[in-house]
């Protein structure tokens, strides 16, 4: 019999993480939006969706609802990436592509779908 842990992500890791990454790379700290973090926060710990739409809600939620007044492109990548680790599977993607991908997120705020398709294609088991 396999055991599922389930990793449970909380608004305060993401706020702590996001003033981390503002403090070592730049940007003004702050909080805009509580409840799109906690209607994230829910939809991730509490709906019955794989590894990817997770992922992808993330990275949504985050780079194109603007929860914090800055780094938000930074803070969603992290926290996928951290996510995606924390259940086995990495990015496999040069600095480059990641960066190009959320800034087309940002820029055309991307369909569920496609963001799913584009984890697919760039992530791996470890």
């Amino acid at each position: 019999m396999q055991v599922v842990v389930m990793f449970k992500l909380t608004i305060k890791e993401i706020i702590e993480l996001h003033n981390k990454i503002i403090k070592k790379y730049g940007g003004e700290l702050g909080l805009l939006n509580e409840g799109n973090l906690a209607f994230m926060v829910d939809q991730i710990n509490y709906e019955d969706k794989d590894i990817f739409w997770k992922s992808a809600l993330i990275l949504k939620c985050i780079v194109c609802g603007h929860p914090f007044v800055d780094g938000n492109k930074r803070t969603a990548l992290e926290i996928m990436e951290t996510y995606l680790y924390m259940y086995g599977y990495e990015v496999v993607a040069e600095v480059e592509e990641k960066v190009d991908f959320v800034l087309a997120l940002a820029k055309d705020d991307w369909e569920m779908e496609a963001i799913i398709e584009w984890l697919k294609r760039h992530t791996r088991k470890l």
